[in-house]
């Protein structure tokens, strides 16, 4: 099952006991997305030793819960139904799993009072938040989750501003470094979402320069560099500082 994880970074980290505790998932399927962290929770467990994955099918996991908006809202009584779920001793797991859904429609009230728990739970838990726009959630909640981000449209759409821009930045990866490039960028894209669709469409345009490449020592130079954009995406959503991170981004690459 461990191959087939759509989030194997974050059982990865699991394993070598270097997770963050809380996530933030940004998606284009909040279905899909649901579904896909439940598969990561049965494969804790089964690296547990434990095997949740009918009481999960069922949705009778007494540590797992899910919280849904009710009337396009999450609502404070939602959110005190969380905390007292996360002050009980979890049984037959490890720790106590949530899901909050379509995290964008917590309220302020309600996204204040889960603070606390975010940063210190009562319990051994390990929770995600699933959104479609990580702009959208608040403030105070984005900035405490560790951001990571799964997709299953592979047709997304960016405007000729963000894909010539990616093009050029791809085309300067490829030849010569320049970090002066960088401040440009952060410039052309000061608004959140537009950057967020920058970073992107980096991706999908690198994975396409991968799959039109038959050598493989290049195909495995650009699998790593790939892997320094992944890297970057969450560095950056869990980092203030954009013109450092990619400075550094441009500097790792150059070493490969």
């Amino acid at each position: 099952m461990e191959d087939e994880l759509k989030l194997k970074s974050i059982y990865d980290k699991y394993c070598e006991n270097k997770n963050s505790h809380v996530y933030l998932v940004q998606t284009d399927s909040i279905e899909d997305a649901l579904e896909d962290v439940k598969k990561l929770i049965i494969a804790i467990n089964q690296h547990n030793n434990i095997d949740v994955s009918k009481l999960i099918e069922s949705n009778n996991l007494p540590t797992l819960i899910v919280v849904k908006p009710d009337k396009n809202e999450i609502k404070t009584e939602d959110s005190e139904k969380l905390i007292g779920f996360l002050q009980k001793i979890p049984v037959i797991t490890r720790e106590n799993f949530f899901i909050v859904v379509n995290a964008e429609k917590l309220n302020e009230k309600s996204g204040n009072q889960l603070l606390k728990i975010i940063e210190e739970p009562d319990t051994e838990a390990l929770g995600f938040f699933i959104c479609l726009n990580s702009e959208n959630v608040l403030p105070t909640i984005r900035s405490r989750l560790q951001f990571t981000q799964i997709y299953y449209n592979k047709e997304i759409s960016f405007s000729d501003k963000i894909k010539d821009s990616v093009i050029n930045y791809l085309d300067m990866i490829h030849s010569k470094l320049d970090l002066s490039v960088n401040k440009m960028i952060v410039d052309k894209f000061k608004e959140g979402s537009e950057f967020n669709n920058f970073l992107c469409c980096l991706v999908e345009q690198e994975k396409k320069y991968i799959n039109e490449q038959t050598d493989f020592d290049i195909i495995k130079k650009e699998s790593l560099i790939l892997k320094k954009i992944y890297e970057l995406e969450e560095k950056i959503h869990n980092n203030a500082n954009v013109n450092l991170m990619l400075d550094r981004f441009l500097l790792e690459v150059g070493r490969l």
